[in-house]
């Protein structure tokens, strides 16, 4: 704890700046990492099967009964909201299906943008740093006498370099959780579209089965 102390001393006001900054950066991150790779995290393809069987029996009350077995599951919501609009036709069926995976595409990709913003602020804040602590040297090494002038160009790179270091720190590992939530995002929102497109084949199939039985 005194190491960080001294190095966020040593880099002057804008390491404080970059202080508040990484603590916002912890926040988010493991609030989207826990979202993205907990709370969205299921198993589906037993569950999807199951339903699908459901479906192609036209047993349309079962299945959305098991939609709701897992209510947080992104897959399984847009199934729901499918199956749900299915007797409203096939228009309505679709319209349903896109604003469902709309609405998980806009919680995956919450808060996001702050870790976009972070990335990029960081390296600005860092080379703030840097400026700062050069016009502190050349501020110093002209208000001193020849003996003092080591030592104020000593303290005034120093804090241009712990400023600059830090401030590359945090953009870097803002950068690295930012991918790595987009990819998961992605990821998740890819599924819920394949969820989409297979719940229309099955209530299809479901119909055509019933025609020719008809």
């Amino acid at each position: 704890m005194q190491n960080i102390l001294f190095y966020v001393n040593s880099g002057g006001f804008s390491s404080w700046i970059l202080v508040v900054v990484a603590l916002v950066l912890i926040v988010v991150s493991v609030e989207r990492l826990y979202v993205l790779f907990v709370s969205y995290s299921f198993e589906n393809r037993s569950t999807l099967r199951k339903i699908q069987d459901l479906v192609q029996n036209r047993k349309y009350s079962l299945a959305l009964q098991a939609c709701h077995s897992e209510k947080d599951n992104p897959e399984l919501t847009v199934v729901r909201s499918g199956l749900v609009a299915s007797e409203s036709g096939r228009e309505a069926m679709k319209s349903a299906l896109g604003s469902s995976i709309i609405r998980i595409s806009a919680s995956c990709e919450e808060r996001l943008s702050i870790l976009a913003l972070i990335a990029a602020a960081g390296t600005l804040l860092g080379l703030l740093g840097t400026i700062s602590g050069l016009i502190k040297t050349f501020a110093g090494m002209a208000s001193v006498d020849a003996a003092s002038k080591a030592q104020a160009l000593g303290s005034g790179i120093a804090e241009a370099m712990y400023s600059t270091g830090a401030g590359l720190i945090v953009a870097l590992v803002a950068m690295v959780v930012h991918t790595i939530c987009v990819g998961r995002a992605d990821s998740i929102v890819s599924k819920c579209k394949g969820a989409g497109l297979e719940v229309i084949s099955w209530v299809e199939r479901a119909e055509r089965m019933r025609q020719d039985g008809g």
